[in-house]
């Protein structure tokens, strides 16, 4: 049984990276003849938790423009909100700016310079608001394979006392089209 459900799984798997794969290659034409649509890509992500308690909801698209095959960016938007019932509601939103660089196919090195406001309001028995700015400067790399990378970020201006997440390294999935 362990054996099929892992057989279903990894051809699962094997056919995603396949289509995503697919979506990348792109016909190679002079320098001169490529437009600005056909450099810009648009992806991002989005999220979306549902519990007994808890909701969490996301979005944040991104589009980048490719220079030349080697070096990308552009900006990004995200959104979020969060509840945990009668312990605190929270929404988000902001704005980033990417840069990628691919020194080799498989290989993307990342920076990205976030801004982000965050609002919080505490339903326990003190019901306090908490709204603030925070900025994180996330430094990756990752594994491409065109169109999808995997990787993992440091966020360099990580403060622990004030931090949203609970740690500076941050696994990443970046997708464009």
């Amino acid at each position: 049984m362990k054996n099929s459900k892992l057989l279903q799984w990894s051809t699962l798997l094997f056919a995603f990276f396949f289509v995503v794969s697919s979506f990348g290659q792109k016909q190679d034409l002079p320098e001169s003849e490529v437009e600005f649509w056909d450099r810009v890509q648009f992806g991002g992500g989005a999220g979306l938790a549902i519990g007994s308690e808890f909701t969490s909801v996301s979005l944040s698209p991104q589009a980048i423009y490719t220079f030349n095959k080697y070096v990308a960016g552009g900006l990004g938007l995200n959104a979020g909100y969060i509840r945990e019932r009668n312990f605190y509601e929270a929404q988000n939103y902001g704005v980033s700016i990417i840069g990628l660089v691919s020194p080799f196919p498989a290989v993307q090195l990342s920076a990205e310079l976030n801004q982000t406001n965050y609002t919080f309001k505490y339903e326990d028995r003190m019901r306090f608001r908490e709204q603030f700015w925070d900025t994180a400067l996330l430094l990756g790399a990752g594994y491409s394979n065109g169109s999808m990378t995997i990787g993992l970020q440091y966020d360099v201006l990580y403060d622990y006392d004030r931090s949203i997440n609970g740690s500076p390294l941050m696994p990443f999935i970046r997708v464009f089209f």
